[in-house]
């Protein structure tokens, strides 16, 4: 009998144990936080504006600020484990950028890190896209270069106003005529996908070149393999009716 009141008492201990952890669990949860800095694309200065969380249901969690004389740092805390969130940066006369955040569980505190790059909206400011949405001497959009058209698409959708032109360059000076039937083409496959997202053809118009870009040349010196020059591609906003 004694046996048994002592395996009973082991089994109502651990039982409180177990019980008290999932209690504390629920009452207390890892911090997550984002910081990163928020610039001007155009002239890489530092800009001071609201960077937002929102949850998977569009609900505000939590506002911050960037500071421009701290390199427009900002730091956004109060998310939690196990949820996605859209981080939002916006500034009037700019074009929104979101970003998608999918926090997976975690126990400990967690800090991730995203810059933020902002185009100003500004008739005739030549915008160019960060990271070239080709391939070297390929005209078709190559994949992951959505996450840097997505900005442009989800802007000119809602501001039916905006009237831009797509101009492409070549990735070298050897051949003008096959240069300018490359970058045209390249120019064509952007124009699709803004129609693809919505955007009306009218509102779009291309360029293509038959020779390099002279604000960013190739280089002269060789380059590492992985790393080939290729020509640059501008958004350029033409009106705003």
């Amino acid at each position: 009998m004694k046996r048994i009141h002592i395996i009973i008492g082991f089994l109502i201990f651990f039982s409180i144990i177990a019980f008290s952890q999932q209690l504390l669990g629920q009452f207390t949860q890892a911090v997550v936080s984002i910081s990163g800095t928020v610039k001007n694309a155009v002239t890489k200065e530092p800009m001071t504006v609201y960077v937002t969380a929102y949850d998977d249901e569009g609900k505000k969690v939590n506002v911050a600020r960037s500071n421009a004389s701290d390199n427009g740092y900002y730091f956004l805390t109060g998310l939690k484990p196990g949820r996605t969130y859209t981080i939002v940066a916006e500034q009037p006369r700019f074009i929104r950028e979101e970003y998608k955040l999918f926090v997976p569980k975690a126990s400990q505190y967690t800090e991730y890190s995203k810059d933020f790059s902002l185009i100003p909206i500004v008739e005739g400011t030549s915008i160019p896209i960060e990271v070239p949405p080709f391939e070297l001497n390929k005209s078709k959009i190559r994949f992951g270069a959505e996450i840097y058209l997505e900005p442009f698409a989800r802007e000119f959708a809602l501001n039916k106003n905006i009237v831009f032109e797509i101009i492409c360059y070549p990735d070298n000076a050897k051949d003008a005529n096959e240069n300018l039937k490359l970058t045209e083409e390249r120019a064509k496959s952007l124009m699709a996908y803004f129609i693809g997202k919505g955007i009306e053809p009218e509102r779009i118009r291309i360029k293509g070149n038959s020779s390099t870009d002279p604000k960013n040349p190739p280089p002269l010196e060789k380059r590492a393999k992985g790393k080939r020059y290729i020509g640059t591609t501008y958004i350029k906003l033409l009106s705003l009716k």
